[in-house]
């Protein structure tokens, strides 16, 4: 993760935090040597895996927090990243893509107008993009 993603990701969590959210950072990145590698593999860590892990209204949101657009081209998912997240909407979760905690924001306000007043989603899609 580069510095850029580390200080988005960091004012995500200190947001989060504020809410009182439940979540949780999966320390997937990061260089290790071959057994601690092999260890963490076999304890059930995988590739593709969000940055966070947020359960919010009862549902599983992967967040993935990508470097936003400097200088430079913004963040883009690598193949196993496309794939796992897959995996998890097949599941019934969902992944959002984030480059900033203006996305984080603007998501959860939207989730909390896709609810009725007893936590029940109203959409099948209670994902659905802003």
């Amino acid at each position: 993760m580069n510095d850029v993603e580390h200080q988005v990701q960091k004012a995500i969590c200190d947001y989060l935090d504020l809410r009182g959210i439940c979540y949780w950072a999966v320390p997937n990145g990061g260089s290790r040597n071959l057994m601690t590698g092999t260890k963490l593999k076999r304890e059930g860590v995988k590739p593709g895996v969000p940055d966070l892990t947020v359960v919010y209204c009862g549902k599983y949101i992967g967040l993935e927090v990508k470097k936003p657009k400097t200088n430079s081209a913004p963040g883009r998912l690598s193949k196993v990243q496309v794939e796992f997240h897959k995996k998890i909407e097949a599941a019934g979760g969902h992944v959002e893509v984030v480059y900033s905690l203006e996305d984080v924001i603007k998501f959860l306000d939207h989730l909390m107008i896709s609810v009725d007043k007893e936590y029940k989603f109203i959409e099948d899609k209670w994902w659905a993009k802003v």
